[in-house]
């Protein structure tokens, strides 16, 4: 049985790979429910045909803008219907496969995790009127960025001080990520726990 620390887009990414490759995994993930509280942006390169309309996913100039806590879940019904365990407010045991991303400020989250140094982002979710001048709807710069998902709400990150919107925010997100945006995307998670997945398995085949 592989355990598997963490059940964000990586740790999730990396169990499909192996649970696809028929090996036994159980994460676990310091959370109450899968997706939430979010801490990441939901943004995204490639995403899988059936996802676009569950995850309200919208086709924009970046990529594609979406409700990353849905695609979290759809990722977890996936790792259970092929057999893998899940077990929520469960701290992992210490040999775990680290697939947290080296976020660090709640609970159960070690230091490390990526191999990316981490900043911390903050983000918002907004009705569309009123975007602070700080952000252009559809444009990323290195330190923030701003899109409109397919639900029609507006989310915003900055790397540093989040301004506030005249109406005030909807819901407001914090997290850790790499300095540059380019290094934000879900892809990267998803990559990186598959990647994590490959070399596991690679290790497993040379003590066979």
């Amino acid at each position: 049985m592989i355990q598997i620390a963490g059940a964000g887009i990586r740790g999730l990414s990396c169990a499909l790979y192996l649970l696809e490759r028929n090996h036994e995994v159980t994460i676990f993930e310091s959370r109450q429910e899968i997706g939430n509280p979010v801490r990441s942006p939901g943004i995204i390169k490639k995403i899988p045909e059936e996802f676009i309309d569950i995850t309200s996913a919208r086709k924009t100039k970046l990529g594609w803008a979406f409700r990353r806590e849905w695609f979290e879940k759809e990722l977890a019904k996936k790792v259970a219907d092929l057999g893998g365990i899940i077990l929520l407010k469960t701290q992992a045991p210490p040999k775990s496969i680290n697939c947290t991303g080296g976020k660090s400020k709640s609970p159960g989250w070690p230091s490390s995790g990526t191999q990316y140094d981490l900043e911390l982002w903050n983000g918002g979710i907004m009705i569309n009127r009123g975007i602070p001048s700080e952000f252009t709807i559809d444009e990323m710069e290195e330190d923030r960025f701003c899109f409109v998902r397919g639900d029609g709400l507006v989310e915003c990150w900055i790397r540093g001080k989040l301004p506030r919107p005249t109406q005030g925010w909807l819901e407001i997100m914090s997290g850790e990520h790499p300095y540059n945006s380019d290094k934000i995307w879900a892809d990267e998670s998803v990559l990186e726990g598959e990647e994590i997945a490959k070399n596991l398995i690679h290790s497993l085949q040379e003590l066979s």
